[in-house]
């Protein structure tokens, strides 16, 4: 068993919290935080159900890919669902913790995932994000500088990619006057010191700069240890919304939409295109020449369609069509999208193919689960990771 504590810690590290979206809600959402626990349940969302079936397995934890408090809260009462759901976990002494937008676009986050089980290749990043990341320096006397240094490659600093405990360092002499009241570990009251120092510095990410600040201050020597922060503008991509890469071989469409039916267990979805689109720049001078040279879409075969570069997104495209119907591929695949975004992106000779935001997401508890055992291995946990049996869609469809 494991407190809850350190736990959501390992968590927050493993699946990047800070890279959550400001308007999201990624992270422990409900606990005690001196909670042991041994049985964690994993799910895509968090209903009445889910609550149920975590009791009946005596689970302590549950761990969802969207989040339960997602919008800010007034009040938790017993008349409103959301207060019923978060009532009941607390009396069952259960805690919640959420990957969300943060799982979505880290490096072998949900997307990377998907195009592994499409079997894409040459994949890049749709639209990169990066996070911030610092300049930290520290000035420590020299007999203190390889514990120091130590802290600070334990702390993250230093890291990046793989390599680890990237530092710099010079020496110099430091000057000081303690002043009435203080108690320097070197020198004295009054007196003017002159101190041989090392002056050590590295990169560090915005999610490990508070931890890595708290520690060298917990162990330096000096009562009022001297350090800088510099915010740097270099960029360093974590990851990013989407994906872009290609098929093994080209499939006409008929081809395709079976492929991925059948790729990711797909019950039914749904696809638009356009005859009438701009694909090769098409550009008619007058209306006769674009009567003369378009097409009716019901005139278009589907074994005429090719498609091989691939764009995925999954849930929703929506916040991100202005941008995405420029790129450079075939057929956008994304959990949900507007009816106009739609049309727009297959006006642009492109394919578009809505399989559900569930549909597009129900993946994530395969892959939490891989990764929380992992973690669980590596960490040497000794936790019981199980998958929900209740993962569904909501939406149900009456078919013609």
């Amino acid at each position: 068993m494991i407190k809850l504590k350190k736990l959501a810690e390992i968590f927050d590290h493993n699946f990047h919290k800070s890279y959550a979206f400001s308007w999201d809600n990624s992270g422990l959402l409900i606990g005690n935080l001196g909670l042991d626990i041994k049985t964690i349940l994993i799910a895509l969302d968090l209903d009445n159900s889910i609550i149920e079936e975590a009791i009946k397995l005596k689970a302590n934890l549950i761990f969802t890919h969207h989040p339960l408090i997602f919008n800010p809260i007034k009040y938790i009462v017993s008349n409103d669902i959301l207060g019923q759901k978060i009532l009941r976990l607390i009396e069952n002494k259960i805690a919640v913790y959420c990957a969300h937008t943060n799982f979505d676009l880290m490096t072998g986050g949900l997307n990377d995932y998907i195009c592994s089980i499409l079997e894409m290749k040459n994949i890049k990043t749709v639209f990169p994000e990066s996070l911030k990341w610092f300049k930290f320096v520290v000035f420590v006397p020299l007999e203190y500088e390889e514990k120091i240094r130590e802290v600070i490659c334990m702390s993250g600093g230093g890291l990046w990619k793989n390599y680890s405990c990237a530092t710099f360092k010079t020496i110099g002499e430091g000057t000081f006057k303690p002043e009435d009241g203080a108690k320097p570990f070197i020198g004295e009251v009054g007196n003017l010191s002159f101190v041989k120092e090392a002056k050590i510095e590295c990169i560090v990410s915005q999610e490990n700069l508070n931890n890595l600040i708290n520690n060298v201050l917990k162990n330096h020597p000096y009562e009022e240890p001297a350090f800088d922060i510099f915010p740097i503008e270099n960029k360093f991509e974590i990851g990013g919304i989407g994906k872009i890469g290609n098929l093994k071989k080209a499939l006409n469409l008929n081809e395709f939409l079976i492929f991925l039916k059948q790729k990711l267990n797909l019950k039914n979805f749904r696809y638009i295109y356009s005859a009438n689109n701009c694909k090769n720049d098409n550009y008619y001078n007058n209306s006769e020449d674009y009567l003369k040279n378009s097409k009716k879409n019901d005139e278009i075969k589907n074994d005429e369609i090719k498609i091989q570069k691939i764009a995925l997104i999954n849930g929703s495209v929506n916040s991100v069509v202005e941008n995405l119907k420029y790129l450079d591929f075939d057929t956008l695949i994304c959990g949900e999208i507007s009816y106009h975004n739609a049309q727009e992106i297959s006006e642009f000779g492109k394919v578009v193919i809505e399989i559900g935001h569930a549909e597009s997401e129900i993946f994530a508890v395969n892959h939490i689960f891989n990764l929380l055992n992992d973690i669980n291995q590596n960490e040497n946990l000794n936790l019981n990771i199980i998958k929900s049996k209740n993962n569904s869609s909501l939406w149900r469809y009456l078919i013609e």
